[in-house]
């Protein structure tokens, strides 16, 4: 598992942070074997992760399950930005803050998630984010939000592409399956752009993104 960053920490949040590593690698533990075997998951492009951080993933979203499924892919820790809907439910509001989660309000410009965002990379720390900002049906690919052109635009911070095949039809017609899943994992994305505004460059990030989880 990856570690806390090699910066220090004032105490309290340094605390915060090993009981965090602590949670996500007890569940994930406990995650990689039932997932394996009902899924059979296969990671191609193992060699692309980020051996450290800064650094953001970006992954295509059909399933619940997502986070898991790349958590387990990637041999370190993420630390996700998540729907805020899951901070409705107490119990799921814990799990997922001690797993290094953190809220994003979709659907509008959530300043306090880009905020935070930011500053785990500054930390050091491997972000995970979905820039479809929601679930897609069918396996299609839907287009990034506009705030992860913001994010990845952020000078050394690569953007590594991720596309999960297969998780679309863990749940059909109510009932669940046994797809086989594929995570492929991508070199990161070219985000080299030059003589745009700040907006545009960012919308141009975005694309560029999703054309690059399409590509795999």
């Amino acid at each position: 598992m990856k570690g806390i960053p090699g910066h220090r920490l004032p105490g309290a949040v340094n605390i915060l942070c090993v009981m965090s590593s602590f949670v996500y690698a007890i569940t994930r533990i406990l995650l990689t074997t039932p997932l394996k075997l009902l899924y059979g998951m296969e990671v191609i492009g193992a060699e692309n992760w980020p051996r450290r951080g800064p650094a953001i993933i970006a992954s295509n979203h059909a399933s619940n399950l997502d986070p898991c499924l790349v958590g387990v892919a990637f041999p370190g820790q993420i630390r996700w930005m998540a729907k805020a809907e899951l901070w409705r439910f107490p119990p799921l509001a814990w799990l997922v803050t001690r797993l290094g989660a953190f809220p994003v309000h979709r659907g509008k410009a959530d300043r306090e998630a880009i905020r935070r965002a930011r500053e785990l990379l500054k930390e050091g720390w491997i972000l995970g984010m979905f820039p479809e900002g929601t679930r897609q049906r069918q396996g299609r690919l839907g287009e990034a939000q506009a705030g992860v052109g913001l994010l990845a635009l952020t000078p050394g911070v690569p953007v590594i592409p991720v596309r999960v095949r297969g998780h679309e039809r863990i749940l059909r017609g109510g009932r669940p399956g046994r797809p086989r899943i594929t995570v492929t994992v991508g070199k990161p994305v070219d985000l080299e752009i030059e003589g745009l505004s700040r907006g545009r460059a960012a919308r141009e990030a975005a694309r560029r993104i999703m054309a690059a989880i399409e590509a795999l």
